[in-house]
């Protein structure tokens, strides 16, 4: 192999790419039935919010909450809250975590979605299934 073909081919590493998940929690689960009137159109809103919640040298939190609710008042509401706590082999620069908490907190929304597609399929009889995205502010 070339010179030149090993250069086209060096793969470059991705920023953070030395920080890895090692833990996830379900911290907490608010979830609860309501009493409600049929109404003849029901809009499910979700809201969640990722915090950096800690960090010590090599190693950091980070909290999403996600908050599902009906408008007007529906069949249910959940509010669940994820901790990830993540490793590094390098001492952690807050700064630049922050610029890209949504993409180390992937896999906390993936984790978050699977939980809340369980529970409201026990609360309302057929799961909601949310995308593993951050919702926009």
């Amino acid at each position: 192999m070339s010179a030149e073909t090993k250069k086209r081919t060096k793969k470059t590493k991705p920023e953070n790419s030395f920080i890895r998940l090692s833990d996830i929690e379900l911290y907490s689960v608010n979830g609860q039935q309501l009493p409600h009137e049929p109404a003849k159109e029901l809009s499910l809103f979700r809201q969640n919010n990722l915090d950096l919640i800690e960090v010590n040298n090599t190693t950091m939190k980070i909290k999403l909450s996600e908050r599902l609710f009906f408008k007007p008042e529906g069949p249910f509401k959940l509010d669940i809250e994820v901790i990830g706590t993540y490793e590094s082999s390098e001492t952690i620069d807050e700064e630049k975590i922050s610029d890209s908490i949504e993409s180390l907190a992937q896999p906390l929304l993936s984790y978050a979605g699977l939980i809340i597609a369980f529970i409201t399929e026990k609360l309302a009889t057929l799961p909601v299934i949310v995308p593993p995205r951050k919702t926009k502010d």
